[in-house]
């Protein structure tokens, strides 16, 4: 028995956690374990008690350990938020910290894109527009643009307001003898026909992931599909916001993945790789001009947290960041998604239940198809466990790598043998 509520009541006691190094979780049970998703939800991208990351949260914590985001200035912040906009994509000049959790950058970021338009004389627009089978957080209003089955009980306690246009999704959304060209502006037209549903003059925001999440699988967009998603957005005065919680910073070996993209939204939300899990932050990135029409509207930002912009986590982001944002660093992510995602098809491409690898940088999955799917990913995952001390998100329809930046050749090696030969193991039983 324990005091705690679990969110899983009916499993067994997770595993406890004795220590952790590197990109190794040493469990009170003698396991160790190489974690490719980088603490479960991919957020420890510079692996466990990184040296450098600890001494600058010790230095921190000698000073204080927080002071309140509005009361106080705090150039640490400041420092942080310029390393932020350094490799931002054109535009986007100012930094708002906007809580602790992805879900908090989320809200941010549709409460700001409502308040600006408010402020401009436009209180109607106030819907929000998103995709089936994304997910934008765990708080209600981000829920409310988000869709995950087990969460639609939610549903009449859910803010209004909220629509869904279909997901972006090549690999099974794409018509036979559809183009990826063709498949993007059709994407672009289910938005507009959307807005022109609603109403332009009733629309706020369009917001989606960069690239689609771990739900579905790291799937990267068709090539052209967010320039024509801006292009609409544009031509009826809504905002695009971009949630890069997941796929941000350097996570795709760009630091904003929407620079594989070419475009700049009005919104980036960033969250789990920014304090990488030595301490929880958030942000949303935006425009002078948010800042400017609400200084000359409502005069304050009308959205607030505790702790925000928490010092603590701000000591351990900065010193993240800093050695994220070099060429080395994103050059060694995209090395990673290279040897990992090349085995993987090497190797698996023709067995009879593949069906894709796909991703950006060190964020990818690798899809299959089968009976009794969500049977078979956890059987694999518990095979990579026992028999390869590998911890994979195993689910649904894909294996999913989210691992450190800070992995050697033959930790990258050693996860992908493991992957292949979990699957082939496990598939044989499944007779293939």
């Amino acid at each position: 028995m324990t005091a705690i509520l679990r969110k899983f009541p009916n499993q067994p006691d997770p595993p406890v956690v004795a220590r952790m190094e590197g990109a190794n979780v040493h469990c009170a049970d003698g396991r160790v374990l190489l974690d490719a998703t980088a603490g479960w939800c991919s957020q420890h991208v510079m692996g466990y008690s990184h040296p450098i990351v600890l001494d600058a949260m010790r230095e921190q914590m000698s000073k204080f350990c927080h002071v309140d985001y509005n009361a106080w200035r705090n150039p640490m912040l400041e420092e942080l938020a310029e390393l932020l906009l350094q490799h931002a994509p054109q535009g986007i000049d100012k930094v708002y910290f906007s809580g602790n959790s992805g879900s908090e950058a989320t809200e941010a970021a549709m409460k700001l894109s409502y308040q600006t338009h408010y402020n401009e004389g436009k209180p109607g627009k106030k819907w929000f527009i998103s995709r089936e089978q994304g997910y934008h957080g765990a708080t209600l209003q981000s829920m409310a643009v988000s869709q995950i089955d087990i969460l639609e009980f939610y549903e009449p306690i859910k803010p209004p307001f909220c629509a869904l246009i279909p997901p972006h999704y090549p690999h099974r959304c794409m018509k036979e003898g559809e183009t990826l060209e063709e498949y993007a502006r059709r994407g672009a037209r289910d938005l507009e026909n959307k807005i022109l549903e609603l109403g332009p003059e009733n629309v706020c925001a369009f917001i989606g992931e960069t690239m689609l999440g771990s739900l579905v699988g790291d799937v990267p967009p068709a090539p052209g599909y967010w320039k024509l998603i801006r292009e609409v957005c544009d031509r009826y005065d809504v905002h695009l916001i971009l949630d890069e919680v997941y796929c941000g910073l350097g996570r795709s070996s760009k630091v904003y993945c929407c620079d594989w993209d070419d475009i700049s939204p009005d919104f980036i939300c960033v969250g789990k790789a920014l304090g990488a899990g030595y301490g929880p932050l958030s942000a949303v990135l935006t425009r002078s001009r948010v800042e400017d029409v609400i200084k000359a509207g409502q005069g304050r930002i009308n959205h607030g947290h505790t702790h925000q912009g928490y010092s603590l986590a701000a000591a351990a982001a900065l010193a993240i960041q800093k050695i994220v944002q070099t060429d080395e660093m994103l050059a060694h992510i995209a090395l990673i998604g290279e040897r990992i995602r090349g085995h993987l098809k090497s190797e698996l491409s023709q067995h009879p239940f593949f069906r894709e690898v796909r991703g950006r940088g060190s964020l990818f999955s690798f899809e299959y198809e089968c009976p009794d799917l969500p049977k078979f990913s956890s059987e694999i995952q518990q095979t990579l466990d026992r028999d390869h001390r590998v911890l994979v998100s195993a689910k649904w329809h894909r294996m999913s790598y989210s691992p450190p930046f800070i992995l050697t050749t033959a930790e990258m090696d050693r996860i992908a043998e493991a992957s292949v030969s979990a699957f082939k193991s496990v598939a044989k039983r499944w007779g293939a």
